[in-house]
């Protein structure tokens, strides 16, 4: 009983991204955290030495979308993912999740190495305003 009255109720949040393995590093997690829009609760922070406790939501943007994370419980350290998964609840709406995984690129790569044909060459004129 003496041991959960000494027992942490909430963590720093660089150390909680970095625990539960949402980052390699806890360097890295306070570079995000100081560079984007994360939110804990609804509050926008840029602070990574913020405290968080059990039942805090955490948004991260991420690239094109954004994650929401429920913590569950504050972990004591960085174990292995499957013990990472019982620290945190991934609350982020599955229509976002699908689009993600379908997302096809929007630009094409050149097909074929080399110079230019005469007509590539034509169409960048035309392009370019050059005729």
């Amino acid at each position: 009983m003496t041991s959960n009255a000494f027992e942490k109720k909430n963590i720093r949040l660089d150390l909680y991204l970095f625990y539960i393995r949402i980052f390699k590093s806890r360097n890295l997690a306070t570079k995000f955290i100081i560079s984007n829009r994360l939110r804990i609760s609804g509050q926008v922070t840029q602070k990574p030495h913020k405290l968080i406790s059990i039942g805090d939501v955490l948004s991260l943007p991420i690239q094109d979308y954004v994650k929401i994370l429920k913590v569950v419980d504050i972990p004591k350290r960085r174990g292995p993912f499957s013990e990472a998964l019982n620290y945190y609840e991934d609350i982020t709406p599955l229509k976002t999740q699908e689009n993600k995984v379908n997302v096809t690129p929007k630009f094409k790569f050149v097909e074929r190495v080399g110079r230019p044909t005469k007509l590539e060459r034509r169409q960048t004129d035309k392009l370019m305003g050059r005729d």
